[in-house]
């Protein structure tokens, strides 16, 4: 009787100790799965998304009991199907949205409604600005939760803009209004009213390169229809038709005598108007005034053109500023030695200065920090 109670606590034991060994061979293998997908993610984001501010890779590891779920979001047709493969080898649930989100329908364009609205990194007000979007540039909207939309700029910027901002429509809609808003702010700034009078009240404001629906040609006004539909009015000193290349020198001096008539513009973080800007977004500004749209950011911008030594500079070339091959700084030459820039947290401002030891705009560390400059040989529409 003892020798069979023995036998049985034996091969409990025995059991016992079988299970564990199989639950932490489960766990072990399971957390090497884990481990294996991370590094697929880190190599396989590394090859399908060159440049993050340009697209969206929100992918993370969600675990249940042993069950290993992947969520999250991309705009990467091909970092999707490589990921989705993976996981069905590990047997991972798969649960990644392919941007943009399905369950917007073909309502996945959108207007910007507002002289300047703020792109953030999150959806939230409190969270830092990384771009802006001006009224009437058309973005794609890729994925939205109660009061935002995840957006995505025409040169594919991406970026949370609060929905209030943003008129959402259909491929047709947006094609009308592509059509039809042919007409561009050509001032720093200006003011839209309710009748074709000064006195009347202000439907909204507008900044320069806000681009505008003209419906009627009044005497000295413009009656004008927003992306929202809303009807108002502004002066024809304000407004001039959209032009997408102004051609050979007269581009390059269009391009200094709006670069200049930003001078004092105070600097901003993310900021891409005539409101406030960083030093890409004053460049990209002002090159989209004369028809030319650049990258957004200085790597970005430094990337397109032809090379130029300092010797050839003639105005409008785009001079780059960093460290080693790191680009941290762009402005544009004014001929020569001189350039203007958006001074960011050293200037602060938008301002003249040179690289000339003997001029009075003199700029010791734009000197020591001068990498090469390169020229815009190609006109391109803004949108």
């Amino acid at each position: 009787m003892v020798s069979k109670k023995l036998e049985i606590n034996t091969l409990r034991n025995f059991l016992f100790i079988l299970m564990a060994l199989l639950f932490f061979n489960n766990c072990s293998s399971l957390i090497n799965d884990k481990i294996e997908f991370e590094r697929r993610l880190v190599r396989s984001s590394s090859k399908y998304i060159l440049d993050k501010s340009l697209a969206v890779n929100d992918i993370v590891l969600d675990q249940e009991k042993s069950i290993v779920t992947v969520k999250g979001r991309t705009t990467s047709s091909e970092l999707h199907t490589d990921l989705k493969t993976f996981s069905d080898s590990l047997s991972f649930k798969y649960e990644v949205v392919l941007l943009p989100d399905p369950s917007l329908g073909d309502s996945i364009h959108g207007i910007v409604n507002v002289s300047v609205a703020p792109m953030r990194d999150r959806s939230s007000h409190t969270a830092q600005m990384v771009d802006q979007a001006i009224m009437g540039n058309m973005v794609k909207i890729l994925y939205e939760n109660e009061d935002w939309y995840l957006c995505q700029t025409h040169y594919d910027y991406v970026g949370w803009i609060t929905k209030s901002a943003v008129h959402r429509c259909n491929t047709d809609l947006l094609f009308d209004w592509k059509k039809n808003a042919k007409y561009r702010i050509k001032t720093l700034n200006a003011i839209i009213y309710s009748q074709p009078n000064r006195s009347s009240t202000p439907v909204s404001d507008g900044v320069l390169n806000n681009r505008l629906n003209i419906s009627e040609n009044l005497s000295e006004w413009y009656k004008v229809t927003l992306p929202d539909g809303r009807v108002g009015f502004i002066d024809k000193k304000n407004v001039e038709l959209i032009n997408n290349g102004r051609g050979n020198e007269n581009q390059n001096e269009y391009i200094i005598s709006t670069a200049l008539s930003m001078k004092g513009i105070p600097y901003l973080w993310g900021g891409n108007s005539s409101k406030g800007n960083d030093c890409s977004g004053f460049t990209q500004t002002v090159f989209k005034a004369a028809g030319i749209q650049l990258p957004r950011d200085a790597r970005q911008q430094a990337q397109i053109g032809k090379p130029v030594k300092k010797k050839n500079l003639k105005k409008g070339d785009l001079l780059f500023f960093g460290s080693g091959e790191r680009v941290t700084h762009v402005g544009i030459s004014m001929g020569v030695d001189d350039f203007i820039h958006q001074g960011s947290k050293l200037e602060g401002k938008v301002d003249i200065h040179s690289l000339n030891p003997d001029s009075p705009n003199f700029n010791s560390y734009r000197k020591e920090t001068f990498l090469f400059a390169r020229r815009i040989t190609t006109i391109s529409n803004d949108q």
